[in-house]
């Protein structure tokens, strides 16, 4: 591919400097950012020579052959909407390194919940058999800055919905829809939109490519590819286990994924995907206090996953609930609030909203001002036989720079707990 000699990015985060470093010595750069850069930030840019705006994004953005926005940026921003009335190509950074990769095969998995997790299985998968996948994407490396390795290797890609709307040409060779319930809709306006982003995933896939789906997608559209619905899936002998529901069903898609991409292989022992299962922000036990499970699922941004996360938890629940929501779908948290949860400790810039949804819904709630002071509460109202758990429901951008950074700064909270609880009551 020849690849636009101007190029303007928009957002200056993970992606946009991932995409500064891989096109700087390829084509006339100029990054557009919201936000006041930092001195570190301005610096680095200086060293390369990239002309660069903060604090909003001009018209000069326009002045180029393709605009590259970050997931973060939302479609409805003005100069997006310039652009596609001035017939400016827009591409995601995903159709962007698509264009400019030559892997030997594509794997995309999507979802609102789980993808993560069934990107990585499917990656350790094929590791176990000795090829030498690279997995990147919205799972934390973005898809540009791994172009020159993927070279005739499997790309596993997890990608989102922000991520798949700019999307023209991507074509993956297996397609992996895993589910579908409200989410985003602050940034896509509408289930609908949300929807439609989710389903290019599967637009440009022909007889020849494979399509893992949830029943529940089969149920809404007819993809060209062969299908492979995951609930119908068997898993190998040996990879029997005591999984939560969501976690096999994973699973299911991973093997569905690999098997059918490389037929003839033997599965893997189960022990070499445990990583994968259970990996770093979800569903992660932090330790106990006085008998009381502390567990950290700051990946539950929806709430489709918080729903999960409570019904793998035995017993009661004290649920730190809240960050920035996003438009709707909570609804679905009620029957498992009022069964399982035992009080709500509410974080964030969404507790005015919460504080009317529980009240509403007969949840005990109190809130809390920061990680520490959240869990001391929490701990508060436990009681023997409970869990502590950090299950959001919530985008972590109000407070943090992502769902890890919230993660860690609870993990840490939980330690100074740990050392001061026998001064809790």
């Amino acid at each position: 591919m020849t690849l636009p000699q101007r190029i303007s990015i928009l957002g200056f985060g993970r992606t946009g400097r991932a995409l500064v470093e891989a096109l700087a010595s390829k084509a006339e750069l100029f990054l557009s950012e919201s936000r006041i850069l930092s001195p570190e930030e301005r610096d680095f840019l200086g060293r390369l020579g990239i002309p660069f705006e903060e604090g909003g994004h001009s018209p000069q953005v326009l002045d180029a052959d393709l605009l590259v926005p970050s997931p973060g940026v939302p479609p409805n921003t003005p100069v997006l909407q310039e652009a596609l009335r001035k017939g400016i190509p827009i591409w995601s950074e995903i159709e962007l390194s698509y264009r400019l990769a030559r892997p030997s095969l594509i794997f995309a998995v999507t979802g609102t919940n789980g993808k993560s997790t069934t990107t990585e299985l499917i990656g350790a998968i094929l590791r176990a058999w000795g090829f030498k996948p690279v997995v990147a994407g919205n799972i934390g490396r973005p898809a540009i800055g791994t172009i020159g390795e993927v070279e005739g290797r499997p790309w596993v890609l997890e990608v989102s919905s922000f991520q798949l709307l700019w999307t023209e040409e991507f074509r993956p060779n297996v397609a992996v829809w895993l589910n579908f319930a409200p989410d985003h809709l602050d940034y896509h306006g509408t289930l609908a939109a949300y929807f439609a982003a989710k389903a290019r995933i599967l637009r440009r896939q022909t007889g020849k490519d494979l399509a893992v789906v949830g029943r529940e997608i089969l149920g809404a559209l007819s993809p060209r590819a062969r299908v492979q619905v995951i609930e119908e899936v068997a898993l190998p002998k040996g990879w029997e286990g005591d999984f939560p529901g969501h976690l096999r069903f994973n699973l299911q898609a991973a093997w569905a994924s690999a098997s059918q991409a490389f037929p003839g292989h033997a599965p893997p022992p189960l022990g070499l995907l445990w990583p994968a299962l259970h990996g770093p922000h979800r569903l992660e036990e932090v330790g106990e206090i006085q008998g009381i499970p502390f567990v950290n699922d700051s990946k539950g941004t929806n709430a489709h996953a918080t729903c999960a996360a409570l019904a793998a938890i035995p017993g009661r629940v004290v649920l730190i609930l809240g960050g920035r929501h996003k438009g709707g779908g909570y609804e679905a948290l009620a029957p498992l609030l009022r069964e399982k949860v035992r009080a709500c400790v509410l974080i964030g810039e969404s507790q005015g909203f919460f504080s009317e949804l529980l009240s509403a819904w007969g949840i005990p709630f109190v809130c809390g001002a920061d990680p520490l002071d959240a869990l001391r509460k929490a701990y508060r109202l436990a009681r023997p036989g409970d869990t502590v758990l950090l299950s959001p429901a919530c985008a972590s951008f109000d407070q943090f720079k992502d769902y890890a950074h919230r993660g860690e700064a609870f993990k840490e909270a939980f330690r100074k707990l740990r050392g001061e609880a026998p001064a809790v009551p």
